[in-house]
């Protein structure tokens, strides 16, 4: 989910400070982001930050964690 779909979708969801080269989000405290939006950005982060390890180090396959096959 894009940053700027997710902003139209919740109002509880602003544009982030910039950081390590990558745009961040902040979400804050409401009743606009369901838990399923919660859990596509979480797993949606954990995979950016998994694909930039070494591979020898990555617990998971960046490309295909958090997928519905």
């Amino acid at each position: 989910m894009d940053e700027e779909a997710l902003q139209k979708a919740a109002a509880d969801c602003a544009e982030g400070l910039p950081g390590a080269g990558l745009e961040w989000i902040t979400l804050e405290g409401g009743n606009t982001l369901d838990e399923k939006v919660v859990r596509e950005l979480v797993t949606d982060s954990y995979r950016l930050v998994v694909g930039r390890l070494p591979k020898s180090r990555q617990p998971v396959d960046p490309h295909t964690y958090g997928r519905l096959v």
